[in-house]
């Protein structure tokens, strides 16, 4: 067999691997973009409010705790958290002087509805923006962690949010992905971009974004770089790592950024 013979053969091989790689990287995204955990219980505290709202193919849960006189954030968790993990969170808010109120993706927690998609998750968050405002509740802020800050970005470029609060924030998925899987053309396969950075000139409303500087999985230039597409955005470098970014000290700079702090 000569040389040449055997060369295409095994080009052939390589190239019929990698679309088989490819596809099968396409069709598993979702998984793992979505890693939903086991669903929790939401248990409320004292003074928390909860209603289920209604998006004709999924149902999802939302709640709120206003505080007297102070601004209301909307908080849009990341993709391995859920509803119920939200609400030590939303005590920490209220310990801060911030009314808080959070909404659940479909296919997350008690959430009804097909797998989660972005299409899906920012219905719900327009659907519990719409619940607020009939409860005569301030317009929110729009908080996102991770995930949940491609969903905040999202409504402030709708025009829906007071002012626009991102955690450890991307530009786009396909720019996180291209990090994990440098070898496929993830920018073609991503089914769920949540492109942030196309949609930052949109966004007219005050805003902060926080960036651990120990982030390992969005790294700190990509919410640098959205920081600086958000006109007049505050960036904040943090000593934390991704998980560990929204705690109290930050609820402390929220609540001074959204009092005119």
């Amino acid at each position: 067999m000569r040389l040449a013979t055997i060369a295409r053969r095994l080009l052939g091989a390589v190239v019929v691997a990698y679309v088989a790689a490819c596809t099968a990287l396409f069709f598993a995204q979702r998984t793992l973009l979505f890693p939903a955990p086991a669903p929790l219980p939401v248990r409320l505290g004292q003074g928390a409010t909860r209603a289920v709202l209604d998006l004709g193919t999924a149902t999802v849960p939302i709640f709120w705790q206003p505080v007297d006189g102070a601004p209301l954030v909307l908080f849009f968790h990341g993709n391995g958290g859920q509803l119920a993990r939200s609400v030590a969170t939303g005590r920490d808010a209220v310990a801060a002087g911030v009314g808080f109120a959070a909404v659940e993706y479909p296919g997350y927690g008690e959430a009804t509805g097909e797998g989660p998609s972005e299409v899906g998750i920012l219905a719900a968050a327009r659907a519990g923006l719409a619940h607020l405002g009939t409860l005569g509740l301030p317009t929110p802020a729009c908080m996102g962690h991770s995930l949940g800050t491609g969903v905040a970005v999202a409504m402030a470029a709708e025009g829906r949010c007071s002012a626009l609060v991102l955690a450890s924030a991307y530009t786009s998925i396909p720019d996180v992905a291209v990090l994990s899987y440098p070898l496929f053309p993830v920018h073609w396969l991503v089914r769920d971009p949540f492109d942030s950075l196309s949609r930052a000139g949109a966004v007219k409303v005050p805003a902060l974004v926080g960036h651990g500087t120990r982030d390992p999985q969005i790294p700190l230039a990509l919410g640098e770089r959205l920081a600086a597409a958000i006109d007049g955005a505050k960036f904040v470098r943090v000593d934390r790592a991704h998980n560990d970014i929204v705690d109290r000290e930050l609820w402390a700079r929220v609540a001074g950024f959204l009092g005119g702090g």
